[in-house]
């Protein structure tokens, strides 16, 4: 239908290379490079505002739109452009559309009381390094907290494991090895002063390489950012911190959190190299897995944790939207983002989540939220729901342990929910990847058929239907 039509560029302020020619109009068989200039300007107009579903128009008003869209529009975009998307990422200028779900209940922070967590009493330490590696959140937390091992050690055990199957697994961007064993050696010495912070004292972990920690590189794992060093500290991050967790490494993210493919390669499953680890959360997933850090923080918009851990034979949590704050943390979506662990147990989840849930200032979408402890629900209390699609062995499990279980049906079709999210994420990430795309960084994208062709669509979308999609969304 069109072929790089200049006035449909300079409208909406990107370039064309190529002028309107060699496409046949209907019913005729004039061609555009015959047509004089102002019915080839016309033609390629009006295949503009079919481009955008707006074919309604007839040719007096379009070349009006037209005139006043470069005389009026063009010139305030670019002044706008100046002054909020000279930076890529969104770390500057978050979205001002806040998304605020009415099912996410505030409390006050007073009220926000931590998880009882389950006894791991009685631990011992194994001889084995391999098994030490392989044990759970709770475990280790136990063993620091009775003295049969210190953070500094496991620091090392770790910090082996990342240095040894990384080549294999292509899982890790950067080991933090300095600042792990100097977070270690403060763990150890609060320890030694009768201070223990709780089960996450001096536990080493990894973060997904959207999130920013000072002096270190944060690289999204892409091409055009690899040398990236950001002075921000990410809020999921002081989380951690303060709850005494040691940072060991820097963990793959897909190239700008799209799928498993980075600048470094592609991260494979541990439990078959043969097959990669699918979802941007590519690192935490694959990582845990392998036994390389007890847990990690990853981030989902559409699948990036779900699937990879699916993989990955891993247990994430995707937390409900808005637990768990994203300052410091490269963004896709504001109305989509989420960061949660990936652990090897459930209850480990449940820890990590107590750790790094609640009000982040700088994220307008955070809030606190009203979690019951999950170690003193009664589940024979619940009723959970459940699709004609579901896995049937779950279903009966849950029903066999009390749990009240309840078919029902979406009242929607996949397909336009998945359109909704599609067109919804595409606008949100090119609006924090404007100058990227602009400068032609695209072009160095590592998986050509993700990005870069999502992003020119987004390019298309109109602010009136991107404003339609919101409303669906909440409906």
């Amino acid at each position: 239908m069109v072929r790089n039509c200049k006035q449909l560029w300079k409208i909406l302020d990107r370039k064309a290379s190529v002028p309107c020619r060699r496409i046949t109009t209907s019913p005729s068989n004039i061609t555009r490079s015959e047509l004089p200039d102002k019915t080839m300007e016309a033609k390629c107009l009006q295949n503009m505002f079919e481009l955008i579903d707006s074919g309604f128009f007839n040719e007096t008003k379009i070349q009006e739109i037209a005139h006043r869209a470069t005389e009026m529009n063009v010139p305030i975009y670019r002044t706008n452009r100046k002054l909020v998307a000279t930076k890529n990422g969104g770390l500057e200028n978050p979205s001002p559309l806040v998304f605020n779900p009415s099912w996410n209940r505030e409390v006050p922070r007073a009220q926000g009381k931590r998880f009882k967590y389950p006894s791991a009493s009685g631990v011992r330490l194994p001889s084995d390094e391999e098994d030490i590696a392989f044990m759970s959140v709770l475990e280790l937390g136990e063993l620091i907290k009775t003295k049969q091992v210190t953070s500094k050690e496991l620091v090392r055990i770790y910090l082996k494991r990342l240095k040894r199957y990384n080549h294999v697994l292509e899982s890790v961007v950067t080991d933090t090895e300095e600042l792990a064993y100097k977070q270690a050696k403060e763990a150890d010495d609060l320890l030694s002063k009768g201070t223990y912070l709780g089960p996450l004292h001096g536990i080493p972990y990894g973060l997904k390489d959207i999130v920013a920690v000072p002096g270190y590189k944060t690289t999204w794992g892409s091409t055009s950012f690899k040398d990236q060093v950001l002075d921000i500290e990410a809020w999921v991050y002081k989380r951690l911190k303060a709850s005494g967790a040691v940072l060991v490494a820097k963990l793959v993210t897909g190239s700008l959190a799209y799928d498993d493919i980075w600048f470094g390669g592609r991260t494979r499953n541990p439990w078959n190299i043969e097959e990669f680890s699918t979802g941007s959360s590519a690192g935490p997933a694959a990582s845990t897995s392998a036994g390389m850090v007890p847990f990690a923080i990853g981030s989902e918009t559409a699948g990036s944790m779900t699937y990879p851990a699916a993989r990955c034979g891993v247990t994430a949590l995707r937390p409900t939207f808005g637990s768990v704050g994203r300052t410091g943390v490269m963004s896709l979506s504001e109305s989509l983002d989420k960061l949660g662990p990936f652990c090897r147990t459930a209850a480990d989840c449940a820890v990590v989540l107590d750790a790094i849930k609640g009000k982040d200032p700088e994220d307008l979408s955070s809030r606190e939220i009203a979690f019951e402890d999950p170690f003193s629900v009664d589940i024979t209390k619940l009723t959970v729901g459940y699709t004609k699609d579901a896995d049937m062995k779950v279903v009966e499990v849950l029903g066999s342990k009390g749990v009240n279980m309840v078919p029902f049906e979406l009242n929607y079709t996949v397909e336009s929910v998945q359109g909704i999210l599609n067109f919804t994420m595409g606008v949100d990430m090119l609006a924090h990847f404007d100058d990227w795309q602009r400068t032609g960084q695209d072009d160095l994208y590592e998986a050509q058929d993700q990005w870069p062709v999502e992003l020119r669509r987004a390019r298309v979308v109109t602010a009136v239907d991107y404003m339609l999609f919101h409303f669906n969304a909440k409906i």
